[in-house]
């Protein structure tokens, strides 16, 4: 046991280019401090104890509104490092830390924006699990279950939401379904005041729903937010998925209040002026499994209302594309995937707004992404 949470910890420390092993690996090598071959041997022996993987997406990107082009770009989605194992059964850890975002440290819990994932899992018998560390916030939706990489033009609400923090996840596990209970930071601006942001917690419950030995699946999630002393936000989430053969399809809805900088989308206020809004959002996607080609469909509609005015806006949206996988059937490169995609969104002002122009924007992503395994 003790060998196997040092190697654990030997992981975390190559990851910071700080490697420390178990005295059996000191043993193996003539110096004091071990060769990156020696670790990565003991590694390879080890299987079960670390995966590594290299997550990325890389993309040309149009975006264009009636007056201008907004962007037009080669961009890098996504590069991430991802790094699961088993250390002992029952005890599981994962990291995920992305490469092309800023380490920038977060006052709160002292983890980066770049960390996605730092926990470790204890299972406590069959039904149980315990989730500690770095970790997805349970809101429910299967939109905002997704990894990233896979969602190309979002809700509002999937883009604004925070989705990762420090925090306690306790799972319960019968007859196919998971029941969740989180504890994590209730964060500012986006929740917590800022005079109460060294305080402020989050509740949250999410049934993850397993019926009809598939064909019907559910991510229905609720939350409290601590906004101060006496004040919190709800936050509801209802997801719901139909597998039928070969077709997939998610319906998802979001609803609930937060506060936010307004003068970023709608400038008519200073900069700064913090506003409690509700959001709310709804979507249709659609999947269609022909073995290589994927093809999908999806349509979007969000609306924000400023609750200390009468003024809000939405943005209604469908999008259509293709997915081809050309090494399907390949165990190393199955998983490498090219897609496009077109999208049309329109944003249209209403109360307080209204003097604002509506305007439609449209958007082309073309790319790859593939995520393998390096070790």
């Amino acid at each position: 046991m003790k060998k196997t949470l040092a190697t654990f910890f030997l992981f975390v420390s190559i990851i910071s280019l700080k490697a420390q092993v178990p005295d059996s690996v000191k043993s193996a090598n003539t110096s004091t401090e071990p060769g990156i071959k020696t670790v990565v041997d003991y590694l390879l022996k080890n299987k079960e104890l670390i995966n590594i993987k290299l997550d990325t997406r890389f993309d040309y990107q149009g975006v264009f509104n009636e007056k201008e082009t907004e962007q037009n770009s080669l961009v890098t989605q996504t590069l991430k490092i991802v790094a699961d194992g088993q250390i002992t059964p029952g005890i599981r850890y994962m990291l995920r830390q992305r490469l092309n975002r800023p380490q920038t440290t977060l006052a709160r819990d002292n983890a980066g924006y770049a960390t996605d994932f730092a926990y470790l899992e204890f299972d406590a018998g069959k039904r149980w699990t315990f989730r500690v560390g770095r970790q997805f916030v349970i809101f429910g939706t299967f939109e905002y279950n997704y990894n990233p990489a896979d969602v190309y033009i979002p809700s509002m609400i999937y883009n604004d939401l925070e989705s990762y923090a420090t925090g306690l996840n306790v799972s319960y596990k019968v007859a196919k379904q998971v029941f969740n209970v989180q504890v994590v930071n209730s964060t500012a601006p986006q929740f917590a005041d800022k005079n109460y942001s060294n305080k402020a917690l989050a509740g949250l419950f999410l049934w993850e729903g397993d019926l009809f030995d598939g064909v019907v699946k559910t991510r229905y999630g609720a939350g409290l937010f601590q906004h101060d002393g006496s004040k919190y936000f709800g936050w509801y989430t209802l997801g719901n998925q139909l597998n039928i053969n070969k077709f997939s399809t998610n319906l998802d809805w979001y609803i609930g209040t937060r506060t936010m900088d307004f003068n970023s989308v709608v400038p008519i206020y200073n900069e700064g002026d913090l506003r409690e809004v509700r959001d709310q959002a709804a979507s249709v996607y659609m999947k269609y499994d022909l073995g290589k080609f994927q093809p999908i469909l999806r349509g979007t509609w969000s609306h924000r209302k400023d609750l200390q005015s009468g003024g809000s806006y939405s943005i209604t949206g469908i999008q259509g594309g293709l997915e081809y996988y050309p090494f399907k059937g390949n165990p190393l490169l199955e998983n490498l995937r090219l897609h496009a995609i077109y999208g049309y969104n329109n944003t249209d002002y209403s109360g307080d707004f209204k003097s604002l122009d509506s305007f439609d924007t449209n958007y082309v992503i073309v790319g790859m992404r593939w995520l393998f395994k390096i070790m």
